[in-house]
């Protein structure tokens, strides 16, 4: 049913959070975040979002076992030098972990003017399993 299959969505995005938060939270001390940062956060830090996936389709017309996310990460500091070095880090991190994943070309460097914030952004592919 549409139910089941939305709380095994949940649980799916639950798991790879939690997972993505596991492995990259010691990087910046634990501090990571979904979507944005609390206002006042320390720095560096990081956040994510997902910010897509691919979608399948299947002649059975059921949806598969899997599913695939297209994750933002973020790193922010102070400093250009400690972002991108983070960057590096989190980039190691995710491919040499167990985590079915891919970097999607290396991270840019953005600069954020209402924070003075100097980071990366790089993409990630992630597949994972519904249950």
């Amino acid at each position: 049913t549409l139910s089941s299959s939305s709380a095994a969505s949940d649980v799916y995005k639950r798991q790879l959070n939690e997972r993505i938060v596991q492995l990259l939270g010691p990087l910046v001390g634990g501090r990571i975040y979904p979507d944005l940062a609390p206002d006042h956060a320390g720095k560096p830090y990081i956040t994510y979002e997902q910010t897509g996936g691919r979608a399948r389709q299947y002649l059975e017309k059921r949806l598969p076992d899997h599913r695939h996310a297209r994750i933002q990460i973020n790193v922010w500091d102070d400093r250009r030098t400690q972002a991108t070095a983070i960057a590096l880090q989190v980039e190691q991190v995710l491919i040499e972990s167990e985590l079915v994943s891919e970097a999607l070309g290396a991270f840019s460097s953005v600069y954020d003017q209402a924070t003075k914030l100097r980071g990366t952004r790089q993409d990630f592919y992630f597949w994972h399993r519904d249950t």
